[in-house]
Order: C-alpha cells, then structure tokens, then sequence
C-alpha cells in the first residue's frame, strides 16, 4: 500500500502503534498536540516537533526569511497553546542547500529569537546539515503544566459546546492571494498575507481556558476547521454539529468573497493554518467559562455548535437545514487535502 493511499493521519495511525517502550512517566504518547511527560517538579512537561518543507509548506518567493522564522517557531508555540502549557526551550534543526546566502539564515534567525523573546522561550540548540535541494527546518519545543490542567482532545463529551477564539479562513484566503488564485482589492492584501506569513500563538488564552478548569478538551487549528474538529470527534469517540451563522469570519473576508464570488466558508471550514483554539465545555458550566475567560483573555470568543454523540460532523444552515460534512483539511500525503 502506498502511503498517498491512507493519508497523512492514516500514516500516523499505522506507526504510533508500540512507540512508547516504558511506561514511566508518560502521560500521553502518539495522538494529540504535544506528548506529555511527568517532570521531576511535580508538573508535566510538553513535547512536541514540527517539520516545514520548501515548497511544501512555505513558497520561498512569498514569504521573506525573517517571517519563516518567525512563522517556523509560532506554529510550535500554538501546540503548547492548545494543551494550555507554558513553553520553556527550542532546539532547531536546518538542512540548507549550500547555495543559501548566509545573510538569509541570518534574518531567519532573527525572527525566530524576536518571537522567543516575546514568549521568553530559549533556543537552546539542534543541528544544521546541508540539503542538496530545499531548505527543510524542524522545531523541537518543551513547555510545562500543571497536570490537572492540560487539555487534551479526547475530552469532549456529548452536550459540550464548542468554541472557537478568533475567525477562520484568513489565512487560507492568504495563501491563495499568494498563489494567484485570488486577486482582491488592494487595501484587503496586506491583512490576508500576513494572516497566513504571521500568524501569532494564543499562549495567554490557552492557559486562560486550561487554568479555569471549565474546558473539556482543546486543539489549535492548523490543518483546518473540519479537519481539527474531526480529531477531537475521533478521538472523544463522539460527533458534532456546526451552527453555519455563529462561525466567525473576518469583515475582510466577507468583502474579499463578495469581490471575488467564492463562498467564504469554503476557506472557513477547510483552510488551515489559523492557528486559533477550538474548544468544548460542558454546557452546564459555559456560563461561568464565558465570564472567566471575558475577565482573563484578550482574544475573542465564538459559540459555533455543540458536540454530539451520533458520530460525523453536520452543519446547520441558516434556512434551518442540516448537512454531513466530510473532515477534511491540509493532508501531506494526499494532495493537500
């Protein structure tokens, strides 16, 4: 069987099995945004890693070394985010083809350490080798919790709610303007790029959710909307239905849709890389999560549907009707979606 046959979480799937070799002190192996570990302090420690590829997952003539840095760095930090941790130390990993102007590892440097140093986080070490071909980076990041507090995506529960903290389809709309899929109005440029080159990680707001206690389970969106609320329906063993008018979008990207005649929620539901946080909570305590997290968090918060115990993921439309969706969302090994 080829791997462009099962997928990327296919792939997963079929090599987590027997990867943890002793049992002491692991909390949590394979299967959600970070691995979790007990550390000698009492807390846990969060590990988690994430490869960017040329050409793969950036387009080096769209996106200038300083923001991949930048960019190669948040994208680890969201992890940390989504299971309510406090990020601690990196180790970054480059192959660099031997023709890379050493100025451009400059400023790619420069922007990983101005985002470390906005969450005091330090890089501590990796490796560079050299590529024949494309610039690849790996980031390795530790971070901390109190154990009581880490969410994880096997929480959510049927008759939870589901939040997210911010809009969807920024970026994805952001990486189609750099792609020249889309041509919108210029003054609309600047907002949908930098969407997708800078995206920022909602460290403060994932450990507002996690230390309130009130949330039964969380994930970043990276890979998208449909796709990131499928992991936590598969691995809560549960399912979900969306409420079409309560999903948050930009006024830009409204604007943008109605310039260029596409259906927003195409980028809402399957864009990826918005790196905000989807949350569920028990619905006998939303109440007193609301007020806890308007008291405590500076992101915004939007009630989007509910979690269900018929398996699959449905959306209500605004006339009353509802409709299966299928998960999906950026996939490695299967074409990108």
């Amino acid at each position: 069987m080829k791997i462009d046959e099962i997928g990327e979480f296919g792939l997963i799937e079929s090599i987590k099995k027997d990867c943890i070799t002793s049992l002491e002190g692991v909390v949590k192996g394979i299967g959600d945004d970070c691995a979790v570990f007990h550390s000698s302090s009492g807390r846990v420690l969060l590990l988690t890693t994430d490869m960017l590829v040329e050409d793969i997952h950036f387009l080096p003539n769209t996106i200038t070394p300083y923001q991949l840095g930048r960019k190669a760095i948040a994208v680890n930090l969201s992890d940390i985010a989504a299971m309510g941790g406090t990020p601690l130390v990196i180790l970054i990993s480059l192959a660099v083809p031997a023709q890379t102007e050493v100025e451009e590892i400059q400023e790619f440097y420069r922007g990983m350490r101005e985002i470390c140093g906005l969450y005091s986080v330090n890089i501590v070490g990796g490796d560079t080798v050299a590529s024949p071909d494309n610039l690849i980076i790996n980031v390795s990041l530790i971070g901390d919790a109190n154990e009581q507090e880490v969410l994880y995506r096997s929480g959510a529960r049927p008759g939870d709610r589901i939040y997210l903290t911010g809009t969807v389809g920024d970026s994805s709309a952001g990486l189609s303007i750099l792609r020249h899929e889309i041509s919108p109005q210029e003054s609309l440029c600047g907002h949908f790029i930098k969407a997708h080159n800078e995206p920022e990680p909602l460290i403060k707001t994932g450990k507002v959710i996690a230390e309130s206690r009130l949330a039964s389970a969380m994930i970043d969106l990276s890979d998208g909307l449909l796709s990131d609320l499928g992991h936590i329906c598969e691995e809560s063993r549960v399912g979900a239905l969306l409420f079409r008018d309560t999903i948050p979008l930009s006024e830009e990207l409204k604007s943008l849709a109605a310039d260029a005649g596409f259906d927003p929620f195409d980028f809402a539901l399957s864009g990826g890389e918005d790196y905000v946080l989807l949350v569920t909570v028990p619905a006998a305590k939303t109440q007193d999560f609301e007020l806890a997290y308007k008291d405590r968090a500076s992101s915004p918060l939007f009630l989007i549907g509910d979690i269900r115990e018929e398996k699959g993921i449905r959306i209500m439309n605004e006339n009353g009707s509802a409709q299966d969706l299928v998960p999906k969302g950026f996939d490695h090994f299967s074409g990108g979606s």
